[in-house]
């Protein structure tokens, strides 16, 4: 058997240091990501079924995120765990949403709607930012993955 494997990688930006992944339309009646509270961690994830809310340890910039779905999950190198937490998912379909830009172009397919997950997230930032974090709009030196491992039942 075949062991199910999905994977989205790109650059969303971090505004206010904050970002979020969410599984349906921002301009739905029953809610969205901004509802949920931010972290006091930094970094730090909250989490509900269907949206995700990541605290960002730098207020501008682009950060590198993966989004993944695997049976066989491998933490990966140089990453720190910073979460992990049961997520259901409701529509099937996770993307990345800015505070002020709406979705960017970061999404994965879960499999189909109302499956629940074992969600593990990972954080890795460069050593060499130093000031210019507080003075730049810094591309990829945050990284986050968010590995969705299917929950049995």
């Amino acid at each position: 058997m075949q062991t199910p494997h999905a994977e989205a990688t790109g650059l969303v930006s971090v505004e206010r240091s904050q970002f979020g992944l969410w599984e349906r339309s921002e301009f739905v009646e029953d809610g969205n990501w901004l509802d949920l509270p931010l972290s006091e961690e930094i970094p730090g994830v909250t989490s509900v079924d269907g949206a995700i809310k990541i605290r960002s340890s730098i207020r501008d910039h682009y950060a590198a995120v993966t989004l993944e779905v695997t049976e066989n999950p491998v933490r990966p190198d140089g990453f720190t765990l910073i979460a992990q937490a049961p997520y259901r998912s409701l529509t099937g379909r996770l993307e990345a949403w800015t505070l002020f830009s709406g979705p960017a172009d970061v999404a994965l397919d879960l499999g189909g709607p109302s499956r629940n997950f074992m969600l593990s997230v990972y954080w890795d930032s460069s050593p060499e930012l130093g000031d210019r974090a507080k003075t730049e709009l810094l591309d990829g030196v945050e990284r986050f993955r968010f590995v969705f491992e299917p929950a049995a039942g």
